[in-house]
């Protein structure tokens, strides 16, 4: 999933909620939503900032601390959930490198199926880093122009 993806999807359900959303609070929410990426730097992508080991002091320090923190914790863990179904988080790394994620893949429409694999392996060592933001464009020009709408 592309940063465009993991900034949009929570954004989108953001500005969907009751309530009056702010500026400085999608901001936070975005830049929680991306930050999980920059362990791409590391040898291994999917590695340091995809653990649950430094996500969880945050998030109860973000439910402790509310406002702009918790959104930053909020946005962080949508990306670990996103990520969780498409491809492996490892929950506990630097403590053990394995990480698991959900596959589910539907077939039909004539032989209707839904198979959903738990799936178990390493993250991947890091390689050159290429993101393919093709169909990400629609969806970051409806956030961009649900906030607007909202935000104003």
């Amino acid at each position: 999933m592309d940063p465009l993806e993991h900034a949009s999807i929570p954004s989108l359900v953001y500005l969907a909620l009751p309530g009056e959303p702010t500026l400085l609070g999608l901001m936070a929410l975005v830049l929680g939503a991306i930050f999980p990426d920059l362990d791409a730097l590391t040898n291994e992508h999917r590695s340091y900032l995809h653990s649950l080991l430094p996500f969880l002091p945050v998030f109860l320090l973000g439910l402790h601390l509310r406002g702009s923190f918790l959104l930053f914790a909020l946005g962080w863990g949508s990306h670990l959930f996103l990520d969780f179904f498409t491809g492996v988080i490892p929950p506990v790394y630097p403590l053990s490198r394995r990480g698991w994620g959900l596959s589910i893949v539907v077939n039909g429409p004539g032989n209707f199926r839904i198979n959903v694999k738990l799936i178990e392996r390493y993250p991947e060592k890091r390689h050159n880093y290429e993101l393919e933001i093709g169909g990400s464009f629609a969806l970051i020009f409806l956030t961009i122009l649900t906030a607007i709408i909202r935000l104003r």
